[in-house]
């Protein structure tokens, strides 16, 4: 009974102390005399007819003009600019006929008034004609060495706010991307995610173009070493240290599942949109000669269903088609003869007492993609996500896991078990095996592939062999989330403070001592009381090193490996 009280002080503690962090302001509120603030208000909204901006300024590193986000019930306004841009060299605009702005007994005409340094802030007069109000506006800058992506987009063919509106991303914006100092490139632009899309910071995929008539696809450099048309925009809106994805995927990256990716901080027509890591799109390196694959639970004409899933959600157990190489066409392939073959594997897959499974999983990419799995304890192990293809239609031609995806519920975070009051939080520690929690245990049906393939010996004496393997890999996670720490530090300081709190549930916000769920000896987590971004990024490195540690215990040579599943 009192370790019940102990867990619901701590989660009781942790909504009073989110709440408290939705609830403050954007930027400090100047001292209004009573009675004048509608007044002010009123006059500030007469002058600002159109936005103030940041005039676009090559040789000051900045590739498009920016908006101020105003607010005027504050009488205030905030400019959010990227890390390369010098800020000296900087002017605000403004397309206002007779509006000037002044600041210390000078005056100054669009494109002329000057920006406080990053951090601070000017208090300008706003004048026009009879009508005269004060505002402070705000520098707020990134980090130098995330690059910027501006999106200027022709709304004449295709508006923003319909694309943030529609969930099923049939919807699309049409304009330019810039990113870094790499050559402005046509777009199309699309909403991307699920249950993530109906949030504030939203997900985006880019296919590009050749020139404006949006109708023949592009391969291009957007990042270093990826030539591609088709890339993704991840919010990680879940993640409040915006890191799980560029640590998961680098990481998947060095064991030869997973893809480039890079924090960037993104614009859309001179609005701040906040931090976001690109990537190439999940499947868009489908091989010529064969197909790619999804295990996920969104409903798709292309799709069919594996029997001998234990149901534990509606429509989790569906595979996917994700595309078909053009080879494969020609030799053929369809979705009826790559659900033929597919079957095929899975049932040998369900035959514990049969090696035949080996004919058709190649066990190093899934043994990798079990470790991803195992190590991030990710949220996608039930939901989809997980990819998936064959190269060609050989016998030699087994079916490969990868590209690995979807990390920013994972790493110790999770939203669906927090707040429950159980000693038995597998998603939350960094003990236990995970994949084989997931479930209801006792029942022989697997709920996922990966639990299937988990279930035969020769499966885990793989990942066993892989673990050791890039044992050096696994242990070098911290030092990559130290490395992106410094990357990252200022634009998601800028983020943040675009967002306010940018996330809807507590991640670690609670009383540490008061959760046994943290772990025990060893392997308990360490966690610091979320109150800053740095305390987010700890947590998320003391997880990783502990969790780990336990892997590299439990997967010893010559130990029994004992899940659930195999005793």
């Amino acid at each position: 009974m009192k370790k019940f009280w102990r867990n619901l002080v701590s989660v009781l503690l942790s909504a009073v102390l989110i709440c408290s962090m939705l609830t403050v302001p954007s930027f400090a509120e100047p001292e209004k005399q009573p009675g004048t603030d509608l007044l002010q208000e009123s006059v500030l909204s007469n002058l600002l007819t159109t936005d103030l901006y940041v005039a676009k300024d090559k040789k000051a590193g900045l590739r498009s003009e920016v908006n101020v986000l105003m607010d005027l019930a504050r009488f205030g306004g905030t400019v959010y600019l990227p890390g390369c841009a010098n800020v000296k060299k900087l002017r605000l605009a403004w397309d206002i006929d007779g509006l000037t702005l002044s600041r210390k007994d000078k005056t100054y005409k669009s494109g002329k008034a000057p920006l406080a340094p990053a951090g601070k802030s000017y208090t300008y007069t706003l004048k026009k004609g009879s009508q005269s109000a004060k505002v402070k506006i705000r520098t707020v800058q990134g980090s130098k060495n995330v690059r910027p992506m501006f999106l200027e987009l022709d709304e004449s063919k295709g508006l923003f706010d319909v694309v943030n509106l529609d969930r099923d991303h049939e919807t699309a914006c049409y304009g330019i991307v810039k990113v870094g100092n790499h050559k402005k490139k046509y777009i199309r632009l699309k909403g991307r995610g699920n249950s993530s899309f109906r949030l504030l910071k939203k997900g985006y995929n880019l296919t590009v173009y050749d020139d404006g008539t949006y109708s023949s696809k592009d391969k291009t450099k957007l990042m270093k070493g990826i030539k591609t048309n088709k890339w993704s925009l991840l919010g990680s809106y879940f993640d409040n240290s915006m890191l799980r994805n560029k640590i998961a995927l680098d990481f998947a990256k060095e064991l030869g599942i997973g893809l480039d990716a890079e924090l960037i901080d993104l614009w859309v027509n001179g609005n701040f949109l906040g931090n976001y890591t690109m990537t190439p799109k999940n499947d868009y390196n489908c091989p010529d000669g064969g197909y790619s694959l999804e295990f996920d639970n969104q409903p798709d004409k292309k799709q069919f269903e594996l029997p001998g899933i234990l149901e534990i959600g509606d429509d989790h157990n569906l595979v996917t088609i994700r595309d078909i190489g053009n080879d494969a066409k020609a030799a053929g392939q369809t979705p009826k003869t790559i659900e033929k073959w597919f079957l095929n594997a899975w049932k040998a897959c369900l035959d514990y007492d049969s090696e035949e499974y080996q004919k058709y999983f190649d066990l190093d990419s899934w043994a990798k993609m079990y470790l991803m799995y195992e190590l991030s304890k990710t949220y996608s192990c039930f939901s989809g996500s997980l990819f998936m293809h064959r190269d060609g239609l050989t016998s030699k031609d087994k079916l490969k896991a990868g590209p690995a995806w979807d990390f920013d519920i994972a790493f110790g975070r999770t939203i669906h078990k927090f707040g429950a009051i159980s000693d038995d939080q597998a998603q939350l520690t960094a003990e236990r095996w995970y994949i084989d929690s997931i479930g209801i245990q006792g029942f022989r049906e697997p709920v996922n592939i990966l639990q299937a393939l988990g279930r035969h010996k020769s499966f885990m004496e793989a990942v066993r062999n892989v673990f050791n393997k890039n044992k050096k890999a696994f242990e070098g996670i911290d030092a990559n989330i130290t490395k992106q720490k410094k990357i990252l530090k200022d634009s998601a300081y800028m983020n943040n403070d675009f967002y306010g709190s940018n996330s809807i549930s507590a991640e670690y916000v609670v009383a540490p001592d008061a959760m046994a769920i943290l772990g025990t000896g060893k392997y308990r987590l360490d966690y610091s009381f979320t109150i800053t971004w740095e305390d987010y990024v700890h947590n998320l490195r003391e997880y990783c090193e502990k969790r780990v540690l336990w892997l590299s215990d439990h997967l010893k040579p010559g130990q029994k490996i004992s899940t659930f599943t195999l005793g």
